[in-house]
């Protein structure tokens, strides 16, 4: 008898445990609640963060109403993260009425706080005339200034548009200085630029 005892014992203290445990991870170790209420409390990172979690489908439903609202709130506040992820729904009209003027002006924004990636999408913008005017040259130049402060994205598509003589004077000379400045801090692309052209 005695060994069946023992059994029914250790079966429930690990019953026991395990619903211990369900809790535990449930109520006291919720990342979610947690973001929720320094969001609602005005913090404009876990506003930007509870953005993220709604368009990522994380812990909560993927809801891009939801997403653009926590990251348009955050946005108000100056959060760089937040304007840029604006800029992205409004470019692909997720969460809100596809807008790419709205989407120009988020990354303009985001860019004037030196931002590389707003830099990069601000620039792309202007030589794809998407939400303003097509300006190659303009593109060109925004790009230029990122890539001299040495954002590696910005470098490898400024070595393209030398390579092709867009917004710039066609330079196969100084598009191979960038693609070498782009791999040397790992960007894949210029890699792959370099590596071809050795072929």
């Amino acid at each position: 008898m005695e060994p069946m005892i023992e059994t029914n014992t250790a079966f429930l203290f690990i019953f026991l445990l395990a619903v211990a445990l369900f809790f535990l991870r449930k109520y006291a170790h919720n990342p979610f609640e947690k973001t929720l209420k320094r969001a609602m409390a005005g913090n404009a990172q876990a506003q930007y963060d509870m953005g993220y979690l709604y368009y990522c489908g994380k812990q909560v439903d993927r809801n891009f109403t939801q997403a653009f609202n926590w990251f348009d709130t955050a946005a108000k506040q100056g959060n760089v993260r937040a304007m840029i992820a604006l800029a992205g729904l409004y470019n692909e009209g997720k969460g809100c009425e596809k807008s790419p003027r709205r989407a120009f002006e988020y990354y303009d924004m985001a860019a004037q706080t030196g931002d590389f990636e707003a830099r990069v999408n601000l620039a792309v913008c202007y030589l794809q005339g998407t939400g303003t005017e097509k300006n190659e040259v303009k593109g060109a130049e925004i790009l230029k200034k990122a890539a001299d402060d040495k954002s590696p994205l910005a470098q490898t598509l400024l070595a393209d548009l030398y390579e092709r003589g867009i917004g710039v004077e066609k330079d196969e000379k100084l598009a191979m200085q960038y693609y070498l400045k782009a791999a040397k801090q790992g960007e894949p692309i210029a890699k792959k630029k370099l590596k071809d052209k050795k072929r």
